[in-house]
């Protein structure tokens, strides 16, 4: 009798999974095709052209491959950059201990004591993971206003429209002393001229490769609403509809 009763617990307990189990699949069901009948889902749909989704042709795979590429790209200039700096840096550092050396280099710290500071405070720090944080923190802080000024509109008149040197002149400067001043509170050096100097050569050596990537990744604003405005159109009418139809029903059921 024992085992009759057992049976019958595990045949119950075995039925309610297997309910959970078909109500599970049909919840699942019943949201893959509320998904895909969403207007996100159908938009993205309509951006495949000649029925193929991945291909290049398709917006979306187009930006994803220019996307990689660009990582690849922006990765090699910043591990070409910092071992650049980490050579010129070190080459700087061991003529600074001659040059203090010298009777002029005992002058110019007397003259210069902020100065100097900050230059023995350079001397002293990791130069591996000084270069490669102050490259990172130049090519990030480029990219971000070249991003910025991209989807506002600003690289079109004041970037592209200047030649080599109006760049350096009109760009350079103000990003290296935006990058100096990063690099200043980060580490908290007393002299600003001597941390310009030393930023300057990566920020002028990658500023431009990151006004040419923000071009290739970042739409403008007036773009951006012009592809936009088909689907945020179409969302609305779909929304409008349903909730027209909702209203209906509770009305009239």
């Amino acid at each position: 009798m024992e085992d009759n009763t057992r049976f019958r617990h595990l045949g119950l307990h075995l039925s309610a999974i297997k309910a959970h189990f078909a109500n599970t699949a049909h919840f699942l069901a019943s949201l893959k095709t509320a998904a895909l009948a969403h207007p996100a889902i159908e938009f993205l749909r309509g951006l495949s052209l000649s029925g193929r989704s991945l291909s290049r042709k398709n917006p979306i795979i187009r930006y994803l491959h220019n996307l990689i590429s660009t990582i690849i790209e922006a990765g090699l200039l910043v591990a070409a950059v910092g071992g650049l700096c980490f050579i010129l840096y070190y080459v700087m550092d061991l003529m600074w201990y001659l040059y203090v050396s010298t009777p002029m280099g005992e002058k110019f710290i007397t003259l210069h004591p902020q100065r100097t500071a900050t230059l023995y405070e350079l001397s002293n720090l990791d130069l591996i993971y000084f270069c490669t944080e102050l490259t990172l923190s130049a090519f990030a802080l480029c990219f971000l206003i070249a991003a910025i000024c991209q989807f506002t509109h600003i690289s079109h008149y004041f970037y592209l429209s200047r030649g080599f040197f109006g760049k350096l002149i009109c760009w350079g400067a103000p990003l290296t002393g935006a990058v100096a001043f990063y690099i200043q509170k980060t580490y908290g050096f007393s002299d600003w001229h001597v941390v310009a100097g030393i930023v300057m050569i990566p920020t002028l050596l990658m500023f431009m490769n990151c006004f040419k990537y923000s071009q290739k990744l970042i739409p403008e604003a007036g773009e951006l609403i012009n592809v936009t405005r088909p689907w945020v159109k179409k969302c609305c009418h779909i929304s409008y509809n349903r909730i027209s139809t909702f209203i209906r029903t509770c009305i009239n059921p």
